[in-house]
């Protein structure tokens, strides 16, 4: 016999609030559950494996759409495919979004070094001067 839970037991097991399952439910993540004869939702106890992977999913940057594309596929001859593909496109995103931040940091590790040597000599730095220098190609416009 198939366990089945309402909304509150699944929302408690889950770690999810019954809000967020009933919007996962209405945006097409989670199949819609029976309803009991009192109009209360009924899952069954697969829905368990299906919430932690839509939070896994997200958990690793995922959007929603995303996610309802691949859950939606599932057990499809193409959905193993698709998960690759997702994955491998997520990484590349987390990877540019990376050496993004990397420069970003270097920028600013730069600009903190101009400014404590020049805090010394009394001098005030204005920002746009240490940005010029930094990156001039941006205080031109370009």
């Amino acid at each position: 016999r198939e366990l089945n839970m309402r909304i509150g037991e699944l929302a408690g097991i889950s770690g999810v609030a019954a809000s967020t399952l009933r919007f996962y439910e209405s945006n097409g993540l989670l199949p819609a559950p029976r309803r009991a004869g009192n109009g209360y939702r009924d899952y069954p106890e697969d829905t368990l494996e299906r919430i932690g992977m839509i939070r896994l999913a997200q958990s690793l940057g995922f959007n929603l759409e995303q996610i309802r594309k691949v859950m939606s596929s599932r057990g499809s001859d193409g959905s193993h495919e698709l998960i690759m593909l997702g994955l491998q496109g997520r990484l590349e995103e987390i990877e540019q979004l990376q050496a993004k931040l990397a420069e970003q940091r270097a920028g600013i590790l730069e600009m903190l070094e101009r400014m404590q040597g020049s805090s010394g000599t009394g001098e005030c730095v204005q920002l746009a001067n240490v940005l010029s220098t930094l990156h001039p190609t941006r205080a031109q416009g370009g």
